[in-house]
């Protein structure tokens, strides 16, 4: 694990999140661009399965206390919105694979998770920031 110059994961990680759903958004726009190309095939940057892995909670699990609480994976989904028979998309007769719905779906999931990740990073600056002044 990365730790910055104060000690703290924190900054680091949330750089390297920053980092993987910019390539994904990358990755999604040459899909919505190549829509029409024949023989084209959809990138994907599944870049989370990495991460956890580098932070050592490849199988974190959230306990589950009441019987009202969802388990993790228990829609068999892959994220928000994107069910596993959205998934499911044949190919067109062309040989290209590119589904704008989905595409639009993990675009959309993609740009939340980056303000979610470039929030909390400001937080995290914030709060040194703080912390540097009232020392």
């Amino acid at each position: 694990m990365n730790l910055g110059p104060l000690g703290d994961s924190t900054i680091a990680t949330a750089q390297e999140w920053l980092h993987g759903l910019s390539r994904r958004q990358q990755a999604i726009s040459t899909n919505i661009a190549n829509i029409d190309t024949p023989g084209y095939h959809a990138q994907d940057v599944p870049f989370e399965t990495e991460m956890r892995r580098a932070l050592g909670g490849g199988s974190a699990r959230l306990l589950t206390t009441d019987p009202r609480h969802m388990a993790v994976g228990a829609s068999g989904g892959t994220g928000l919105g994107v069910q596993q028979a959205q998934l499911l998309t044949s190919q067109r007769q062309d040989g290209n694979d590119v589904d704008i719905d989905q595409e639009m779906v993990k675009l959309s999931e993609t740009q939340m998770q980056y303000q979610a990740a470039a929030s909390a990073l400001s937080m995290k600056l914030e709060t040194i920031r703080t912390v540097l002044r009232n020392s």
